[in-house]
């Protein structure tokens, strides 16, 4: 019996010395990932989910969530609703009596990476046609990542049970990209073909490990985490190449300087199906040409008149570069540089005076 005791004591003894000795090798790692990376690193995580729209399956953000990005510019607070949107109120299909609403469409910059609640362009289009008597809700629909793809998949399967009056695309230079790394549709005899139903990068090692609390402590809190998750996402993000002949990487600006003729094809067939989809219904469609961080526009310039024979107004970022150099900045200026709170309102700003032409 007392063998029994000695050795039992002699066991607890041992794991407590093993994770004492644990848990001081990552506080010691925490403290030197943050010293060597904290300008660098961002905590921004993902927290996204598969979605069934129709016979599709692409992501959404997980909806009930309140959580927090942080980077060297600041920490930004995350807000989600029963279906996923960035908006502090739930949605349903039904509309109220005399409610305009407002379907905002796009990735990241739209979902309003590195800026807070309500400094994105949609809550500032809401917030701005409320100010004028009108009874608005803007939707913040953007997911991390999106492409027009997926855009067009949840417009014509789930985007439109919202009856929206106005839909409001907000087009990035990676886009082009995304359209091709999602491999959901192609151009085949001159027309939009479904290739594949499903597009989940990412999401069953999220379903996975967001199951536990304490990994969105660490996801949100702990650069030691970040930095080892980020080279194991990417990991098995480069695994995937071949399946699309791509790189796999997301990234909040555009990696390509040119595109093939393949690659605009794609690109104007998926914008010319949203238009066609949206006039069908008399929904005026609003494109952004969010710019890059060069100022150059996110639209190439051998497809801007499609842009603007496919959309009821595109915002063209040439034609707005007066009033972006005014900006302080027009993006944030670490971190992942998406664009800036200021940005974001000289657009909510465009958008909500587009609108009220139509109640005039």
């Amino acid at each position: 019996m007392i063998i029994m005791k000695r050795t039992l004591v002699k066991w607890l003894v041992n794991l407590t010395f093993l994770l004492t000795s644990i848990i001081i090798a990552l506080i010691i790692g925490e403290c030197i990932v943050r010293f060597l990376y904290k300008g660098k690193m961002c905590l921004f995580p993902r927290y996204t989910t598969n979605a069934e729209y129709g016979d599709f399956s692409i992501r959404v953000v997980r909806s009930n969530m309140e959580y927090k990005h942080t980077s060297i510019d600041g920490v930004f607070n995350f807000k989600t609703n029963n279906r996923g949107f960035r908006n502090d109120k739930d949605i349903e299909y039904v509309k109220k009596d005399n409610e305009i609403r407002i379907l905002c469409l796009g990735d990241s910059h739209t979902e309003g990476y590195e800026v807070n609640q309500h400094e994105t362009f949609s809550w500032v289009t809401e917030y701005l046609l409320r100010q004028k008597g009108l009874n608005a809700t803007a939707i913040n629909a953007g997911v991390a990542g999106f492409g027009n793809a997926e855009e067009l998949v949840f417009l014509e399967n789930e985007g439109y049970k919202y009856q929206p009056d106005f839909v409001v695309l907000g087009f990035f230079a990676n886009d082009i990209e995304d359209n091709i790394r999602s491999n959901i549709f192609s151009v085949q005899n001159d027309s939009l073909k479904v290739l594949n139903y499903k597009h989940l990068p990412g999401v069953n090692i999220q379903n996975f490990i967001y199951k536990y609390k304490i990994v969105h402590f660490l996801g949100e809190n702990s650069y030691l985490y970040a930095f080892m998750f980020n080279r194991i996402w990417n990991f098995y993000k480069t695994k995937d190449v071949s399946k699309t002949k791509v790189n796999q990487t997301e990234f909040s600006i555009s990696t390509k300087q040119a595109y093939s003729q393949y690659e605009y094809n794609l690109t104007e067939k998926i914008i010319e199906r949203m238009y066609k989809f949206t006039s069908k219904r008399n929904i005026p469609l609003i494109i952004l040409d969010l710019p890059q961080e060069n100022m150059k526009s996110s639209i190439p310039e051998k497809l801007v008149n499609h842009f603007i024979n496919n959309s009821d107004t595109l915002f063209y970022s040439q034609d707005m570069l007066q009033e972006y150099m005014k900006l302080s900045k027009t993006y944030v200026p670490h971190g992942e540089h998406h664009i800036s709170s200021e940005a974001h309102n000289l657009l909510g700003n465009k958008i909500a005076n587009f609108i009220l032409s139509y109640y005039e």
